[in-house]
């Protein structure tokens, strides 16, 4: 494999300066406050990855400013380590991982799916998720990541219940593989060195890592299920209860971002340049994901199963009613 100083400026780069590159200019230090013009002022906690380019691109056409919101953007490591600043109203909306959300409201806490974040693109190794290796590790498959070290970005989250599902249909045993925690944007240089033997991840990390001569042996969400929803955009069950029109204007201009965002990919890939720092050629070669639109509580019902196949969800059932009450009245 190439050696990868490259990458790890390209990476770093893009931990540094997404939050410094949201679309609005200002946050308050309340969520919901005003914005310049008359605007309401979203505040919204994200992941940086690929999906998220569709605000941007929303944004640009005017699609909030016609339901009278302004974007602030805030990126974290993960969304599960963000939502209890969803809860305290920090953030309004929270885009992240799909099981972290499930979870969370298995262990009742007040949060409600809004929209869709994410799919896959329900093909084998053109997906915007995936594990990469060294291609002098011998690992072919994920049932040979049994005794090995993984990067994931949140312990028992969205890739490491993937993962799961990846692993067993390859044959192996999830419970043989060592789970690490680490930021995306560290993964590269882990793998280089040796301190891991896989990382679980995904655009733009993921085209930046191959494009450096890893291989990538897993298309972990098509391995999870066809159409996987990866992402979502969730709230708190008092703003779903005290403000729907809010919510209910955030999912229309959400709707129009994603249906243009899916019509014209080079607008996404245009977008990610600027709240990324990534050589331009790798982001015209980055699989996007699917901005296929809709939610539904099957989709729910689909993620809150893969979590308590991997011994991460107690009762599927019940955070599955509890996260999709808003979803059901609309």
């Amino acid at each position: 494999m190439k050696r990868l100083p490259k990458l790890m400026f390209a990476l770093g780069a893009v931990a540094l300066a997404v939050t410094a590159c949201s679309p609005a200019t200002g946050s308050g230090d309340q969520a919901g406050g005003a914005a310049s013009g008359g605007l309401r002022e979203v505040n919204i906690g994200a992941v940086p990855v690929v999906d998220v380019a569709a605000l941007y691109v929303g944004e640009k056409q005017g699609y909030f400013e016609e339901e009278g919101l302004k974007l602030n953007i805030e990126f974290g490591q993960g969304s599960a380590a963000m939502i209890p600043s969803l809860l305290n109203g920090q953030f309004d909306m929270l885009y992240g991982g799909s099981v972290n959300m499930v979870q969370a409201a298995g262990q009742g806490l007040p949060i409600q799916a809004v929209a869709v974040g994410g799919r896959s693109t329900g093909v084998e190794g053109e997906d915007h998720g995936g594990v990469l290796v060294l291609p002098e590790s011998g690992i072919e498959n994920a049932a040979g990541l049994e005794g090995k070290k993984v990067a994931v970005n949140a312990l028992r989250g969205l890739h490491e219940v993937s993962l799961w599902a990846s692993i067993r249909k390859a044959g192996g045993d999830p419970k043989k593989v060592t789970f690490l925690e680490m930021p995306l944007a560290d993964m590269g240089a882990a793998l280089e060195s040796g301190r891991i033997d896989a990382a679980s991840t995904s655009e733009p990390f993921l085209g930046v890592i191959e494009g450096d001569g890893a291989k990538n042996i897993a298309s972990l969400y098509v391995d999870a299920a066809p159409n996987f929803v990866g992402a979502t955009y969730f709230t708190s069950t008092k703003m779903t209860e005290t403000d729907p029109e809010f919510v209910q204007a955030f999912v229309r201009a959400l709707e129009k971002s994603f249906a243009y965002a899916d019509a014209n990919p080079e607008a996404v890939r245009a977008e990610l340049g600027n709240f990324t720092k990534i050589d331009p050629a790798l982001i015209d070669s980055m699989t996007l994901t699917s901005f296929k639109w809709g939610l539904t509580t099957e989709d729910i019902r689909v993620i809150a199963d893969l979590a308590a196949a991997a011994e991460s969800l107690e009762n599927p059932d019940e955070a599955t009613e509890a996260v999709t009450a808003f979803l059901n009245k609309q």
